[in-house]
């Protein structure tokens, strides 16, 4: 039988809380509501910045601080509060809740964006604090990596020691490094070799 610390949890969201990566799915949401609300001008934008990303044009990071600036420029608007909760909504019903048993304090870190992931954990109601990838002067802060571990240690400071993390991505190896457990949820085969080059010890789990 497995015991964990019972006090500070760790979690990912896409690939371990939810079975999916996130924000491919609120792209293809946000385009077919765009749609209902006849905001062609971010059909346009979509349309767009997938042509140049498949023809080679534009990189990851660039394709996704364009979709995040638009969200955050026209944050007041109807159709991108419709669509940043409703999405938080489907989220919720997707989570794997079972993940979090026996923790006392519950902390999300993820790279997905925060426009939609603040209204997911207002939703869900159980997590003291989060860090996901935002937008400042216009650039995109990705949480992931070093990163991520960056802000986590800001949210727990001293406590990070103490924490456990759940996580499904190799790219959360310099987190994993400084907390005293993990448990890789769904783990490819390539996350579970960089685990081991790292020597990071782990638990696998299937949820």
């Amino acid at each position: 039988m497995i015991t964990t610390p019972k006090n500070i949890a760790i979690y990912d969201l896409d690939g371990t809380l939810v079975p999916f990566n996130s924000f491919k799915y609120w792209l293809a949401y946000s385009f077919i509501l765009a749609l209902f609300f006849l905001r062609i001008d971010y059909n346009f934008l979509i349309f767009k910045i997938i042509s140049k990303r498949l023809f080679g044009k534009t990189d990851r990071i660039i394709f996704k601080e364009k979709i995040m600036n638009f969200h955050e420029q026209n944050k007041n608007t109807k159709f991108v509060k419709c669509c940043n909760t409703s999405f938080a909504l489907f989220l919720k019903r997707k989570t794997k809740t079972g993940l979090f048993d026996n923790h006392k304090k519950l902390f999300l870190a993820t790279a997905a964006p925060d426009c939609y992931v603040k209204y997911y954990v207002t939703k869900m109601d159980c997590f003291e604090n989060y860090t996901a990838s935002y937008i400042e002067n216009g650039k995109l802060k990705e949480n992931m990596g070093e990163q991520k571990l960056q802000s986590v240690s800001q949210l727990i400071e001293n406590e990070i020691h103490q924490a456990v993390l759940y996580t499904d991505h190799f790219n959360d190896i310099p987190l994993s490094k400084k907390v005293s457990r993990v448990f890789l949820v769904r783990p490819t085969e390539k996350t579970k070799q960089e685990y081991e080059l790292a020597k990071i010890q782990y638990i696998e789990i299937s949820v």
